[in-house]
């Protein structure tokens, strides 16, 4: 695993176990990452974050584009 994804294994199997304790995925036969079966291939509504509202930089005119560098 580590040569593929660059994690070592110890990284990767509790992220796994994270999947698993979340009901994300089940995997019975931990002897192969291929046994790994997806339950919710997506994020929960509740948990996706939301973007932070920014406020537009104010226009003063257009011309200082142009000459204001």
């Amino acid at each position: 695993m580590t040569i593929k994804t660059g994690r070592e294994k110890v990284d990767i199997m509790e992220a796994l176990e994270g999947l698993i304790k979340e009901n994300y995925i089940t995997w019975a036969d931990k002897s192969d990452t291929s046994n790994i079966v997806i339950l919710e291939g997506w994020e929960r509504e509740g948990q996706q974050s939301k973007p932070t509202a920014t406020q537009k930089p104010s226009r003063s005119g257009d011309i200082k584009y142009w000459t204001d560098y």
